[in-house]
């Protein structure tokens, strides 16, 4: 299942013929605490990652920029507030330029060159993130003012996401093709020899499906990584550290 979300109606308005049976679209409000709560809310209580291992997040919406013009994806947010970093694992290549994400609190009036300005970023990263593997929560950013908001009234900003709609239908059409499904086989050796967490054996589980998609022998790979270890016994931060090597060398 692919979820979208925008902050706005007038966001999401371009993107009403998207939704199907495959693909939900949520307008959560504007600011960070709207947007973590219709993410909590769309999911629901009860789901747990494994739950979800085939599903995939995708934030839709306008931003602003001293000097940056056009789509993004986001490759790192920070949240203005808090100071807190995230990071969306870039797994697959979308052609799209990447860029920085600072969300804020209120309207940045003076937005910094070469970096890109919301309200939701990371209150949606950091609640989905909770159920969805980095690598499949999906920040689109359009560059919409300097600043100047006052001027954007909502036909100009649906006719913005309008310009950019081949591009997102682009990238879910190239996020439908790479889900991953819940493993055909269990990793149980992996599991035991990584002292695995129940978040640990997600990850080895998508990793998995990741190397097998690039042709990718995983298992290998990651027994190779455990060979080289300088630790005579894995324990499971030497684990995590294992899994985050496998990963760098599959996205490299």
């Amino acid at each position: 299942m692919i979820h979208i979300f925008t902050a706005i109606e007038c966001e999401a308005s371009p993107l009403r013929h998207l939704v199907n049976d495959d693909i939900s679209l949520t307008v959560t409000g504007v600011g960070k605490v709207n947007a973590a709560f219709a993410v909590g809310r769309t999911f629901g209580p009860d789901k747990t990652r494994n739950d979800l291992l085939n599903d995939v997040v995708i934030n839709v919406g306008i931003c602003g920029s001293g000097n940056l013009e056009g789509m993004y994806l986001v490759n790192k947010i920070t949240d203005n507030a808090s100071q807190r970093d995230f990071y969306p694992d870039i797994l697959r290549v979308f052609d799209i330029d990447e860029a920085p994400l600072i969300t804020a609190d209120d309207t940045v009036t003076d937005p910094a060159d070469g970096v890109l300005y919301d309200m939701e970023g990371s209150g949606l990263f950091e609640a989905a993130n909770k159920l969805i593997s980095p690598d499949r929560i999906i920040i689109l950013k359009i560059v919409s003012d300097k600043g100047d908001t006052e001027r954007l009234t909502p036909a100009i900003i649906s006719s913005l996401i309008s310009k950019y709609v081949p591009d997102i239908e682009r990238v879910i059409s190239e996020v439908r093709s790479g889900l991953i499904a819940k493993p055909d086989e269990s990793y149980d050796d992996l599991y035991e020899l990584l002292h695995a967490s129940a978040s640990m054996t997600v990850q080895i589980d998508e990793l998995m499906a990741f190397a097998s998609s690039l042709g990718v022998d995983g298992r290998a790979l990651f027994m190779e990584q455990i060979e080289a270890s300088e630790d005579a016994k894995i324990n499971k931060a030497k684990g995590k550290e294992i899994i985050n090597r496998v990963r760098s060398i599959l996205i490299s």
